[in-house]
């Protein structure tokens, strides 16, 4: 099949309130802003990317976005696409776009991947190599304690049996309290996975895994303070451990079960499918998960998960106001709405 070729594009700006101020790693979120990409191709293809970093959480600002999407945006006139995966993958590792900041690599190759995948008639997933299906998603609970259970309950009523709980209050007996709560609510059919934004000494953690227990708890991700002694961790607990922001240091650790990739923050396709034939290899499991990206780059992110295994954790929109949600009520992101 003949490439593509980048004829047009533009670049709009988007806000979304949160329902309610969210804190995570040390940063209270009103409002969720970032850039929506549209790229037209020469068969008059056209697709979205999004780039949007996190707070808090990515390396870059917004404005640090901007002006790299600037700097892309020359090099976007005229960009071939070829039609091959690997041949996308080594042209895009070898072009200017792999110097810029992750966001707006994660914006770019969005659009370069899906507009090959719509050439070839295909949904991301399987121009990736994997199997368009429906993405269940985890829900995710933060707050007051009551108000934990009060979502809980709705949620589980509504179908979701993955709870995404954040910990680490420093409370070590009330995060113990919602864990057993939550266990309660949802019954034997649910998992949790918990979060604990790398808050816990290690004595800190050993305790709060010696009173609440490892019943149906998936894993603790960003278990501790000092990353270093997650060895020690898992030998006292055989708790699974889940890496995000310290995945570069840790992931070849025994005690590292699961990798949970946010691809805004990574820097795009590519790492994503990177790191996942690393957990290939080392045999650890992979979740992809959202920070806070509006329905367009939720997409891409779903396509992800559809080469993965496991419940994505994606179930962030119900923070965002005024988004029209991917998912169903029940959090089961459908096959449908991905090609």
């Amino acid at each position: 099949m003949q490439p593509l070729t980048v004829v047009q594009f533009s670049i709009t700006s988007y806000a979304f309130d949160f329902q309610k101020p969210f804190t995570f790693a040390g940063t209270t979120l009103n409002q969720r802003t970032g850039y929506i990409l549209e790229v037209i191709a020469s068969d008059g293809l056209k697709t979205r990317g999004e780039i949007a970093p996190l707070p808090g959480v990515s390396a870059e600002t917004l404005k640090k976005a901007h002006h790299d999407l600037v700097e892309a945006q020359p090099h976007l006139k005229d960009f071939t696409v070829v039609l091959d995966k690997d041949d996308l993958v080594a042209s895009l590792r070898g072009s200017v776009f792999a110097g810029f900041c992750p966001s707006v690599r994660f914006g770019v190759e969005s659009v370069l991947f899906t507009l090959a995948a719509q050439a070839r008639a295909v949904s991301l997933a399987e121009f990736l190599g994997g199997v368009l299906e429906d993405v269940p998603t985890a829900a995710l609970l933060q707050g007051p304690h009551e108000k934990i259970l009060i979502d809980a309950r709705d949620l589980s009523g509504r179908g979701y049996r993955v709870f995404k709980l954040k910990v680490g209050d420093r409370n070590v007996p009330l995060d113990v309290k919602k864990v057993q709560d939550l266990r309660a609510l949802i019954g034997g059919q649910g998992s949790i996975r918990l979060d604990a934004n790398r808050v816990w000494s290690l004595k800190e953690a050993l305790l709060f895994v010696d009173l609440a227990g490892r019943a149906q708890i998936e894993f603790i991700e960003e278990p501790l303070s000092d990353m270093g002694k997650i060895g020690e961790f898992y030998q006292a607990t055989h708790m699974p451990v889940a890496l995000d922001e310290s995945l570069s240091m840790f992931a070849d650790s025994k005690a590292v079960k699961y990798y949970v990739l946010k691809p805004t923050v990574l820097g795009g396709v590519i790492p994503c499918l990177d790191w996942m034939e690393h957990a290939r290899q080392q045999g650890k499991k992979v979740i992809i998960s959202s920070a806070f990206e509006s329905p367009v780059g939720l997409k891409v992110l779903a396509n992800l998960a559809c080469l993965t295994e496991k419940t994505a954790g994606l179930g962030t929109e119900r923070w965002l106001k005024g988004v029209e949600p991917l998912a169903d009520a029940g959090g089961m992101i459908r096959k449908g709405t991905l090609g």
